[in-house]
């Protein structure tokens, strides 16, 4: 009996050691899990503007331009802010419906970011990829535009823009729009107040992207303003910095799938070796 009694005590001392190794390995587990299902997001996105037909890809460019043109005629201004302002907590987060949403990618490739551009903020979104800030143009490039795209930083699920504060001036970001590639340069980044959208407002005959995140991190009092400037860059250089994050991508899921693999395996081999005692 009291052999029963020291077993059962070391089958539950097993287990808690084995939930606390899950535990502190859920947050690269989330991560990993989010982004894949980010990219399962982009890859729809990418194959469906690949077999859409030319006149329709033309006809939202044109209608993406023209909502473009009259936000700088009309001089709008950004919305205050993206984050502490009480956005729809939109509880559709189905596949078709982040999809229905998705104008674009993102990719940061100094920090691995390969995110979806969302063309609406919601709560849900935001936790989902790259939210076009209402009230700024859509990232399509062109004169007297500045597309203002933001999302999270510090969720234990998933990292977003939780590394945008390690980006320099001069590195370089890509959208990927309507089947075209744009290159960007980072030529200012600033930390303003919330409701501080002056850095926001688009410029004549500029053509920007600002991201924004909330900083500190874990405090997000405050927002973290990376802005770029639109430079040519030769496609087969953007090709490469793509491919290289997409392999970084790929590394990551590889370890972590594996890392769950011998865990699990290692579990049930000390678990049989100890039922068969």
């Amino acid at each position: 009996m009291k052999k029963k009694k020291w077993r059962l005590l070391d089958l539950i001392m097993l287990s808690v050691f084995f939930i606390g190794v899950l535990s502190l390995a859920y947050p690269f587990v989330s991560d990993t899990l989010n982004d894949y299902l980010d990219q399962q997001v982009i890859k729809n996105y990418q194959k469906k503007a690949k077999s859409e037909h030319a006149t329709v890809l033309a006809e939202l460019q044109k209608r993406m331009i023209k909502k473009n043109e009259q936000l700088a005629s009309n001089e709008a201004m950004p919305e205050a802010d993206s984050f502490s302002k009480k956005k729809k907590n939109d509880q559709k987060s189905q596949k078709s419906y982040i999809e229905s949403h998705t104008v674009g990618v993102l990719t940061i490739p100094k920090i691995n970011v390969n995110l979806p551009i969302f063309d609406q903020t919601t709560m849900k979104l935001l936790e989902k990829g790259a939210c076009l800030l209402e009230g700024t143009s859509y990232p399509i490039g062109g004169k007297s535009t500045h597309a203002v795209l933001s999302s999270h930083r510090g969720l234990s699920q998933a990292k977003l823009f939780t590394n945008l504060p390690q980006l320099k001036i001069k590195d370089h970001f890509y959208i990927e729009i309507n089947g075209q590639y744009l290159a960007y340069q980072v030529d200012q980044i600033k930390t303003v107040e919330p409701t501080e959208t002056e850095a926001l407002q688009i410029q004549e005959d500029q053509d920007l992207v600002t991201l924004v995140t909330c900083t500190p991190y874990m405090i997000n009092s405050h927002r973290l303003l990376v802005r770029g400037h639109r430079i040519v860059v030769e496609p087969e250089e953007i090709k490469e910095s793509l491919e290289k994050v997409k392999q970084a991508k790929c590394t990551a899921f590889l370890l972590v799938s594996g890392l769950i693999g011998v865990l699990l395996l290692l579990f049930l081999v000390i678990l049989i070796k100890f039922l068969k005692k």
